[in-house]
Formats: structure tokens, sequence, C-alpha cells
């Protein structure tokens, strides 16, 4: 039994490097054929430990193809602009070693934090849950007022509300797939947009230093891993709210907008926020991502020797997620490096566009260019382009504030 457990992890650990590298692939979309398939495994122990190495080395090989290639999924969305930034500086290894320290630490800390506040999550569910719209909104004027100049924050106004209505019309219909519709619309505000202004400014891919250090203050760094974990716990039992709104809350309240430090918070809230998830089986019963909905049909009621099994494939499986990582973060420059910048940008730009076409056909097409205008847009109002987040910020809010179903009635949606 236990040699299928370690068989079924490292199985795991190979698709998730595999699905990390697909430019906006999502373990959540794979996870309806992984459940046809049950009768493959021996056991449904064999099967919930898959998951789970799956998901978790998903979450640290995904910053690759954000970083180096700008094509974000909707967990590392907002690491293509610090990480591009990084990587046009000849510091791409350097990025991806930031998210790797503050993934494996947020880990260990979370896990930490969720031991000692175990008893007061059930509370805190229940007490927080009317308030979250308060918090949304206090977070979107924020994420305005950081801009100082009164230009500056109207124009943020203005890319909230262009972005926010684009989450409402694409988050509140069904002309694309719920499960597939981000990736058109963060591909365009994040990635397209990014990867446009690149080449309008004639970047140049440099030689990519393969240096240990990491240019993070030491205070700056426990910093930016204790807010990782603190919100990516924060995110897995607060319904609605997302890795990527966690991530402009904790950048607007606690002003993290060095790039260094974001990358590491940001990194730290999607492996925090995986583990409290899966860790929910068992505290609250209630599953707060798709990997934990999945376990959770398949182990029916979470024991605590079947959590202490989960936390265990966790941690073996983040050690050799992370080293896979670190590896390839070296590996993937040097064949960049050896490529026309301009061509490589035209090729990611053909190939985010068929993948956007193959998996949400026409009408993801049209989110896209429209997204990415709104990407553009901000880029050319010399604002911070976190604000396109409306898109997920503005529609959580309607949802919690009650007012969703009379705005999608009124727009006919």
């Amino acid at each position: 039994m236990f040699l299928s457990l370690i068989f079924f992890v490292l199985i795991g650990i190979g698709s998730g490097i595999v699905l990390g590298l697909l430019p906006g692939a999502h373990v959540n979309n794979i996870l309806p054929l992984i459940l046809a398939l049950t009768v493959s495994f021996s056991s449904p122990y064999c099967l919930a430990v898959f998951i789970v190495a799956l998901a978790l080395t998903q979450i640290f090989i995904s910053f690759i193809p954000s970083v180096f290639l700008g094509a974000p999924e909707a967990d590392t969305s907002l690491s293509v602009l610090p990480g591009h930034r990084l990587l046009l500086e000849g510091r791409g290894y350097e990025a991806i070693k930031l998210t790797v320290v503050g993934g494996i630490c947020s880990l260990l800390l979370s896990l930490v934090l969720i031991s000692v506040l175990a008893n007061y999550f059930t509370f805190l569910y229940k007490i927080s849950r009317p308030y979250i719209q308060y918090a949304i909104l206090l977070v979107i004027i924020f994420m305005i007022f950081s801009e100082k100049k009164l230009k500056k924050m109207l124009s943020a106004v203005l890319i909230v509300i262009l972005s926010g209505f684009l989450g409402i019309l694409t988050l509140g219909s069904s002309i694309v797939p719920q499960q597939n519709v981000l990736f058109p619309v963060l591909s365009g505000l994040f990635g397209l947009s990014t990867i446009i202004v690149s080449m309008g400014q004639r970047s140049k891919l440099p030689k990519q230093k393969e240096e240990d250090r990491i240019m993070v203050k030491k205070k700056d760094l426990m910093k930016s891993i204790l807010l990782g974990s603190f919100a990516g716990i924060i995110v897995g039992f607060l319904p609605a709210i997302g890795v990527s709104q966690a991530a402009v809350m904790v950048q607007s309240l606690a002003g993290m907008g060095e790039t260094r430090s974001f990358l590491v918070t940001l990194s730290g809230i999607n492996t925090a926020n995986e583990v409290f998830s899966l860790s929910s089986l068992y505290l609250v019963n209630n599953p707060r991502s798709g990997a934990s909905v999945a376990i959770g049909r398949i182990l029916q009621e979470v024991s605590f020797n079947e959590m202490v099994l989960l936390i265990g494939v966790i941690c073996f499986t983040a050690g050799i997620a992370s080293l896979v990582t670190l590896y390839l973060g070296k590996k993937i420059p040097k064949f960049l490096v050896r490529l026309n910048y301009r061509y490589l940008c035209f090729t990611v730009i053909l190939f985010l566009i068929i993948m956007v076409f193959f998996i949400t056909g026409v009408y993801g097409l049209l989110i896209l260019f429209t997204s990415t205008s709104i990407g553009l847009l901000a880029v050319n109002l010399g604002i911070k382009r976190s604000h396109c987040m409306g898109c997920l910020l503005i529609p959580s809010l309607l949802f919690f504030s009650g007012v969703n179903p009379f705005v999608l009635t009124t727009l006919r949606i």
C-alpha cells in the first residue's frame, strides 16, 4: 500500500509539471476527467494523493510560463508584471526562486498557523461572511487612492469600472464555460498587454543571471512570507475571495508594491490557500478548492489519520516540486535567450490566441481582445495594471452585496 501511494504521488508530480508548463492551464480544468477515471486507481487513497500532488506541483510550476512567457492562469496573473520586469533585467531565475522561497516558507508557516487556529475557523467564517463586501470595497478604494495624483485616481476609477464591467459580463453569462472564462480575461489584461508593451519598447531578452542570491532584505522577506501565509488562509475560508483578489488586498493595504516582495507574497498566498483548502476537509468539513472538492467526494469524510496522510503528501510534493521548478527556471532561459525576442513575442501571442480559441471559441477571442485593450489602456494612462483586477473585485462586491441578480437582470445576462 505504501509503495502504491508513493507511486501515485510521483505520477501526480509528473502530471503537475506538464500541466503547470501549459500556459493558462489549471488543475480544475482536468479534475472531471480524473474523477471519471476513478476505476483506474487501486484505492481511493491512491487517487486522493495523486490529486494533491498534481495540484500542489502545478502551483509551483505555473509561475514559469507566467514569468518567462507572460501567459498567466488565474492564480498567477499578477506575477506576470513583476516577473516580466525581472526577466527583462536578466533576473528571470531570481523571479522563479522568489516564488519557490515564498511557496515553501508559507507552506510551513501556514501549517503552524492552521494547527494553532484550527478551533476558530468555523467561528471566523460565520462572523466574517456578512462583512465581506465592505472589505472588498475598502480594497478598491485603497487601490484607487494609491495613485496619489487626482488625474491618475480618475484613470484608476475608469480602469476598475471597465475591467469590472468585463468581469460582470463574462462571469455572469454562459457565452464561455465558466471553468475557462478567466483564461482569456486574465491573459488579455496581464499577458498579451505586457508582451505588446515589451515589443513596442523594443525590449530584448538579456542574458539571464543564475546567481543564487536573491536581492531582498530579510525583514521584507519575512514580512512577505507572513502576509502571504495569513492572506492565503483568509482566502481559504472566505468564499469567492480568490488568490488574485487577496494579492491586490495585500499590495494595497500593506504597501507590498516592491517587485520581489510581491512575488514572494503572491506565491505564499497560492500555497497557503491550497494547504488550508485541503485542511478544511477535516477542520470544517467544507472544501474550499477544486482539488479539495474532488478529494471530499473520493474520501467522503476525512479522518485525522487521512488528514495527516494528505499533509505528508503536501510536504513531500512541495520539496520535489520546488527543486524541479528551480531546475527548469535555470534551463528554460538558456533556450529563450538564443531566440529573437520579437519573434518569441509574436510566437507567444499567436500561441495564446490559438489556445484561447481552442479552449473558449470565438467568444473567448472577443473577450481576449477586449481585455487586452483594457490592459493597454491602463499602461497608456500611466497607472498600475493591478487595477484591472476589478474584473474579479467588482463581481465579488456585487455578489456579497446581494445586488448581483438585479444587475444581471438589468443587463439581460
